[in-house]
């Protein structure tokens, strides 16, 4: 039976059984439901002329000549040379020592891997075959599990309950939207034996999951409805709130300001999601929200995803209100920490600004009002509910700076009210994007320099922070390195998620006050940072992000009356990559990126549905397109419109699957 314990599944002992279980992998179903994070199409072999550089492809070769060993920092290298009748490919892996004996000189084999075209044509870390691999499945991996393990794993739990897999949906649904059984889509979803089985299958699990998504999401949205919350007195608060700005807001901002005035008037709870293209100002809208619980005695709270982030929002919300701001992260000394939780306690701190550690069950309020969430995207549903928890039904505002188009929006969050702040303020310049040609990337570097000496900061962004083997893009270690020979008079700071907060701290601060000409870092500048003398942003091995992604990263500057520049440089071309840089390049407009960015990867890729601490992320995959999202939603609501058996067994799966994750949703 699916609810089996792994231990019932063959080649699953109580070792590789808790290895899964560090995964939320508890029985049978949990390891059929956790689909694959990827797939990797193998079904025809590529020439090795035609391959290209970052990709994964296989291709038919003739080994030849013996393996060869030699060490590169600490690793283990296996290298053997290979060949079609298009080109030569040398095979590399890494630590993997006793692939040597799988490999006989003058023997044709399928080789599969991924491709880096450097000084040659390598290929990393390969399987290697006697026959074409087809569409291998790619897991999550967990230190012990390997990608054979699970396979094997998965094959093993498939066989051992095949005759016993329940159909979840009814054969209305089934019908009506042609989907195919569950025990069929669990075959095929893990096995796929063509692209067309496989996207009928992850059609028939993303349908199932999102409906029993959606289903939570209504029923989370009717018992909100239901409860009664506290009716705040908005009168006088904006008036005198606007008399503290020391600018002017724009029509949007005031049209989202009496949406959320609205929402706080009433007995129910607010919960209300704020989007808005960077720098349209949903701080100073949100910060309205916490001015009115403040002038009703009560406390606000305001959750930043990461400590520099929650740092530049005490600095603003302190110049609003004062000494009755305080700040809670974890980097924190004892005594500074154990002095901001008394004072939330006994109620001295109106307003209450702090990271992941908000959630701590020390933390207690007085009196919670209203609770602001910044980068909904970085915060799964979990860590929404716990923060509602901490007060009598707070009122919620969720600010989100990745532009998501109206209909979409509506129907993944579901549970929220919708509001776009669609304009920026007067003033602010278009950020000029360009893509930097390789061989002009050194006169781009000497042009920051230039500029330097002017007072022009700049951000210099790379997907990863050191040199690896295995991936071939730039890191912010060896820039580093290169950019010091190179601009041996500019100050260069480098910025990433694996120093200290300490560190991370002191090296924002001296930028913010122009100690630092450039900083060279990792994403963890992408939200929500202000530097408004920074007008430069580099982005290089552009490829590696998404468009919305680069736009977020674009918008760190051009945040002043200066003219911002954007310059672009990646390291893969091809006709897809080319079309998404010049998206960025025609236009500033986040929506239309984003609008972009959804045709180009797809709702799931899009919106992250693997958002962080939600382990219901494995359930809902990137396979989903507009259409199934609206199928589902609109069939969420007709089971809860629908008495009877089956409503009642989707409503109780739809429990199971998502009611921990989301809350304790009644089920009557």
């Amino acid at each position: 039976m699916l609810d089996s314990p792994l231990t019932s599944v063959k080649g699953i002992g109580p070792k590789r059984a808790e290895l899964f279980e560090q995964l939320d992998v508890h029985c049978v179903r949990d390891l059929l439901y956790r689909l694959p994070r990827d797939y990797l199409d193998y079904s025809k072999a590529t020439p090795v002329s035609q391959l290209v550089d970052g990709k994964n492809a296989v291709v038919q070769v003739r080994i030849c000549g013996s393996t060869r060993f030699f060490r590169s920092k600490g690793m283990t290298i296996l290298s053997v040379s290979a060949q079609d009748e298009t080109g030569k490919v040398t095979l590399k892996w890494f630590n993997q020592p006793y692939r040597s004996s799988q490999l006989k000189d003058g023997e044709i084999v399928f080789a599969s891997g991924r491709v880096i075209r450097k000084n040659g044509i390598s290929m990393i870390n390969p399987s290697i075959s006697q026959a074409l691999p087809g569409i291998v499945p790619v897991y999550a991996t967990i230190k012990g599990v390997n990608q054979r393990a699970w396979r094997d794993s998965i094959l093993a739990a498939l066989e051992s309950v095949w005759d016993q897999i329940p159909e979840s949906l009814p054969r209305t649904l089934l019908e009506q939207y042609s989907l195919v059984p569950l025990a069929l889509a669990f075959r095929h979803a893990h096995f796929p034996f063509s692209r067309e089985a496989l996207e009928m299958a992850r059609k028939r699990l993303d349908f199932e999951n999102t409906l029993l998504y959606f289903i939570i999401l209504e029923l989370q949205k009717a018992e909100r409805l239901r409860q009664n919350g506290f009716s705040f007195d908005t009168s006088g608060v904006l008036d005198k709130y606007i008399a503290r700005l020391n600018f002017s807001l724009t029509n949007a901002q005031m049209r989202v300001i009496s949406e959320i005035a609205e929402d706080m008037r009433k007995p129910s709870p607010m919960n209300r999601l704020l989007q808005g293209d960077v720098g349209s100002g949903k701080t100073a809208v949100a910060i309205y929200a916490l001015c009115v619980a403040t002038a009703n005695g009560k406390q606000g709270a305001l959750l930043a995803p990461t400590e520099i982030l929650a740092e530049q929002h005490y600095g603003n919300l302190k110049e609003i209100f004062g000494d009755s701001v305080v700040l809670l992260k974890g980097s924190m000394k004892k005594s500074l920490r154990d002095e901001a939780i008394r004072r939330i306690e006994d109620g001295s701190a109106l307003v209450v600004v702090g990271t992941h550690a908000l959630l701590s069950s020390v933390v207690r309020f007085y009196d919670l009002g209203c609770i602001v969430t910044d980068e909904q995207h970085r915060f799964g549903v979990r860590q929404r509910a716990a923060m509602l928890e901490k007060g009598l039904r707070p009122d919620m505002l969720v600010m989100s700076a990745t532009p998501i188009p109206r209909t979409l929006a509506l129907i993944l969050y579901g549970d929220l009210d919708i509001s776009v702040i669609d304009e920026l303020p007067p003033g602010r310049k278009s950020v000029k994007t360009s893509v930097i040609p390789t061989n002009k990337r050194e006169d781009m570097y000497h042009y920051i320099a230039k500029q330097a000496q002017e007072d022009v900061q700049s951000f210099i962004v790379c997907p990863i922070i050191e040199e690896s083997e295995s991936i071939d893009c730039p890191s912010v270690n060896a820039l580093y390195k290169e950019l010091k020979e190179l601009l041996p008079n500019t100050r260069l700071a480098k910025l990433h998620g694996q120093m200290k907060e300490q560190e991370k701290e002191k090296t924002m601060r001296a930028f913010r006050a122009g100690e630092i000409d450039a900083l060279i870092t990792t994403t963890v500048i992408e939200v929500g940072v202000h530097v408004p003398n920074a007008c430069i942003m580099v982005i290089e091995g552009a490829e590696r992000f998404g468009l919305s992604q680069l736009h977020q990263l674009r918008g760190r500057v051009g945040r002043s009356a200066k003219q911002g520049y954007c310059f672009l440089l990646y390291g893969v071309e091809s006709d897809q990559e080319n079309e998404r840089m010049l998206a960025l390049t025609k236009t500033n407009d986040g929506f239309e990126i984003a609008q972009k960015d959804l045709l180009l990867r797809g709702p799931g890729d899009f919106i992250g549905t693997r958002q962080h601490g939600d382990d219901s992320a494995g359930l809902m995959m990137g396979a989903m397109d507009t259409r199934l999202l609206e199928q589902a939603s609109r069939a969420a609501r007709e089971i809860l419109d629908t008495s009877g058996e089956e409503s009642a067994r989707l409503i109780e799966l739809a429990g199971e699957r998502y009611g921990s994750i989301l809350g304790d949703i009644a089920m009557n």
